[in-house]
């Protein structure tokens, strides 16, 4: 039996291809940048004024991407649930850790609460060092599909 992951999908353009690879460009955007009733919603004029950020990617040219197509890229949505559970809850555990032997020694309150600041620093240095230590291919995103080509070949009749 076989099982399909399946995959958080983005559309993104193809901006440079070099030897193998491509350096696609996507845009960040707010939850409600486009929502109908911007006019009214505070969130979209705060998205408004922040403007849009753009992202680059690089990863492997499958597909035979040329600059200007747009893709598909993808990531599992499991590995993306495994990496926001090590960002956000893995500094938590660190400080709370931190925070209980401190309590268990008999440390007093203001040093407790310096101690569990500490502790959240280590968790997020030590979130910082996993993610750059690893360097696996199943932590890349993917290139799914090209969508449209960016250059379109018209023939003139002679």
């Amino acid at each position: 039996m076989t099982y399909t992951t399946s995959m958080l999908e983005e559309t993104a353009r193809v901006v440079e291809v070099l030897d193998g690879v491509l350096i696609a460009e996507t845009q960040s955007r707010s939850g409600c940048s486009y929502c109908s009733t911007s006019s009214s919603c505070s969130t979209s004029v705060v998205a408004k004024l922040f403007g849009v950020r753009r992202n680059r990617l690089v990863m492997a040219n499958s597909l035979h991407a040329r600059p200007g197509d747009q893709v598909v890229i993808g990531i599992p949505d499991q590995l993306l649930v495994r990496a926001s559970l090590i960002a956000y809850l893995l500094p938590l555990v660190v400080m709370l850790v931190v925070t209980a032997l401190g309590d268990l020694a008999g440390i007093n309150e203001l040093l407790l609460s310096l101690l569990a600041l500490v502790g959240l620093a280590m968790g997020f240095f030590t979130v910082r060092w996993v993610s750059r230590s690893r360097t696996s291919q199943q932590y890349e995103p993917r290139l799914l599909r090209i969508v449209a080509p960016g250059h379109q070949r018209v023939e003139m009749p002679t």
